[in-house]
């Protein structure tokens, strides 16, 4: 007869991609994950198969959840200051992580994007869907003629994810306001008229 599993699934996967966000994938070793998560290694590898599909799990369920703040971009109201709010609240995520960890994404696509297939994929599809909130936010600013038409919605939206990833970088060695609200600031100052 088969043995119950005796812990939460989500839990154990939130907890696993704690160790991942704080180490990276390749100084997370499977002891590690097993530590952490409280759980033996037959379980580890019965729920989420091997090392790897654990790790493109607690990606999923990290992405999931960072698209789910992106909402605000959706909301009523004059865009500029939605995107505003946006950034801000981004950039201040950013400096109030007491264990700097960085950003889970920013993370994973510079230590794995580039031999990984599989979590190259899953980012450009985190990518796609940050852009195209903000092209759509974006572009209803335009069409309100909140947001001047001197670029296109497109072309803002990829300026704003590099400017996001610029900062999330950064953030990881200047903890400081006043290293990253210029960053901001300048950026959004490319909306004015």
């Amino acid at each position: 007869m088969p043995r119950t599993k005796c812990f939460n699934r989500e839990d154990a996967l939130k907890k696993a991609m704690g160790a991942f966000w704080a180490r990276g994938y390749e100084a997370t070793s499977i002891q590690d994950l097993v530590d952490c998560m409280g759980i033996n290694r037959g379980s580890l590898y019965d729920t989420f198969g091997d090392k790897h599909k654990l790790f493109l799990s607690a990606l999923d369920q990290y992405t999931t959840g960072a698209l789910s703040r992106g909402t605000t971009l959706q909301g009523e109201g004059n865009s500029v200051e939605i995107l505003n709010d946006f950034l801000f609240g981004f950039m201040y995520r950013v400096l109030g992580d007491p264990e700097n960890r960085g950003c889970f994404v920013t993370n994973t696509t510079v230590e794995r994007s580039s031999y990984d297939e599989k979590c190259a994929e899953r980012l450009r599809d985190y990518y796609d869907v940050l852009e195209d909130d903000l092209k759509r936010l974006i572009g209803r600013g335009q069409d309100a003629g909140e947001i001047p038409l001197k670029r296109s919605a497109a072309d803002l939206a990829a300026f704003f994810v590099g400017v996001m990833q610029g900062v999330r970088v950064l953030g990881k060695v200047r903890q400081d306001e006043a290293s990253l609200r210029p960053m901001v600031e300048v950026a959004l100052a490319t909306l004015e008229a």
